[in-house]
């Protein structure tokens, strides 16, 4: 985990294509981002302590899925457990945080039967999305994009690319197409954040909507909605759709192979 202050800063981008206008400036409390996205690993130790606690309903298990349902029981394919977790919808990755509140002793944040979450709670979540833009601008302070072997996009370079799923023969993913590379494998921002633009689009907590005007303490999204914020870009996505401003929206319970998470705790 790695700490981040709290601050006013402005979010936001003029370029209409990153979803993210108007500019505006926000106020965040201090908080602790994971320095990785969970990977299958870590999810399958999740699934093997509390297998009652995920369904089909909230995860993917079919190719090229890392983590597969065999005679009952979800099982952790050979050579995938770096890669980051994929096909995983919001409330899976809720889930997820969930156990590993409960595991430290912490208060869990998240009441997946009425599809709530209580952010006063001391336990693992979904960064919001302010929060993961003030860490991925603190990563990259210059505003400078990731060269072709720092970001798994769309346009890596050869090296990133070697260190793909297809190419390792990790999953189902074909070599030679576009795929995650494992959690940690490319140098950390200047943040010490590994791959926050890049691999795998990242689930935040905002339920998606439009930026309104002038200062926002503490902002959590929109009210109502099943669409969330989606933050990073991913492999099949081009370098330059990926920013730190740059927002997308997903159907919270989307299970696709281009999103996964990382957590975030109060500072």
């Amino acid at each position: 985990m790695v700490d981040f202050p709290g601050r006013r800063f402005t979010v936001g981008s003029p370029d209409p294509a990153h979803h993210a206008e108007p500019m505006h400036e926000v106020e965040i409390a201090s908080f602790r981002l994971a320095d990785r996205c969970v990977s299958a690993a870590d999810f399958h130790a999740f699934l093997r302590d509390a297998p009652h606690d995920i369904d089909h309903t909230l995860i993917d298990c079919i190719d090229p899925a890392f983590i597969v349902n065999r005679a009952g029981a979800f099982e952790l394919r050979p050579g995938c457990g770096d890669f980051p977790m994929i096909q995983i919808s919001y409330w899976g990755a809720a889930a997820y945080c969930n156990w590993l509140s409960r595991l430290e002793g912490l208060g869990p944040v998240y009441d997946l039967g009425a599809r709530t979450a209580d952010l006063g709670r001391d336990g693992y979540r979904l960064p919001t999305e302010a929060e993961w833009e003030a860490a991925c601008r603190d990563g990259r302070p210059d505003g400078s994009p990731p060269g072709p072997e720092e970001c798994n996009s769309a346009d890596a370079g050869p090296a990133c690319r070697a260190l793909r799923a297809g190419e390792t023969q990790a999953g189902t993913f074909l070599p030679g197409t576009p795929a995650p590379v494992p959690v940690a494998s490319l140098p950390p921002d200047a943040a010490g954040l590994h791959q926050m633009l890049g691999n795998v689009r990242e689930w935040c907590h905002d339920r998606f909507g439009g930026y309104a005007p002038g200062y926002q303490r503490h902002p959590v999204g929109a009210s109502r909605g099943a669409f969330r914020v989606v933050r990073g870009g991913s492999f099949a996505d081009p370098a330059e759709a990926i920013g730190p401003a740059s927002r997308m929206a997903a159907h919270e319970d989307t299970r696709c192979e281009v999103y996964g998470f990382r957590v975030v705790c109060q500072g």
